[in-house]
């Protein structure tokens, strides 16, 4: 296994680690609210951390990343299985379920900086 593959697992299992204490918080007092949400607004928003949005959307709106800055990560949409895929049968439905949802990278609004 290459070195990014191994951080992009370390990642995965973090974000997975995160997400079962979103799930609780989700079935205690934040009804309504999806995982990503949570993790949004629980784990990352503080005082200089409040807008969230992906590279390409600051991109759209006149902004670029600052070099260095680390991503906030959470689930993005889950793909779709092709027919050899579904035919597999897991040891571990939970882990199989998740390599289906991708990883999306946020940045904050204190890691852009406005195009001249």
């Amino acid at each position: 296994m290459t070195e990014k593959q191994e951080l992009h697992r370390a990642k995965r299992k973090e974000l997975r680690e995160l997400s079962k204490i979103a799930k609780m918080r989700m079935n205690a007092d934040c009804e309504g609210m999806t995982i990503n949400e949570i993790l949004v607004n629980e784990f990352y928003t503080d005082k200089n951390n409040f807008e969230f949005k992906t590279l390409h959307d600051w991109g759209k709106e006149g902004f670029k990343v600052k070099k260095g800055s680390k991503a906030f990560i959470v689930w993005g949409k889950p793909k779709q299985k092709t027919k050899g895929e579904e035919h597999k049968q897991s040891q571990n439905q939970e882990e199989d379920e998740e390599e289906f949802y991708p990883l999306c990278y946020l940045f904050s609004n204190a890691q852009v900086l406005k195009r001249c």
